[in-house]
């Protein structure tokens, strides 16, 4: 089943900030983070529950090679990207399934 995608505002604004930093610490380095992304978007998108709750309701995926984890909610065939955090955050950092 494919889903489709939506960003919170939070997820938005971590993702670019991600980027921004990547990019500072080598040209080109945040394009790769923004591809990792896609591709764990897309699994995702073709698989919503292969990836195990952290929290009730809230899954989160790992992207490969970068140290990030995409936490989200499935409504139905939409996925919910709730956030973009950096392996290193509290788990109290984490959303919660609102």
């Amino acid at each position: 089943m494919a889903c489709r995608l939506k960003f919170s505002t939070r997820a938005l604004r971590e993702t670019g900030k991600a980027q921004e930093w990547y990019e500072l610490q080598s040209p080109g380095l945040g394009e790769e983070f923004i591809a990792a992304m896609e591709l764990q978007l897309k699994r995702l998108m073709q698989s919503p529950l292969l990836y195990a709750e952290v929290v009730p309701g809230v899954r989160r995926a790992l992207l490969p090679r970068f140290p990030y984890g995409l936490f989200y909610v499935l409504r139905g065939e939409l996925v919910h990207v709730l956030a973009v955090l950096h392996d290193a955050r509290s788990s109290s950092r984490w959303p919660k399934n609102r």
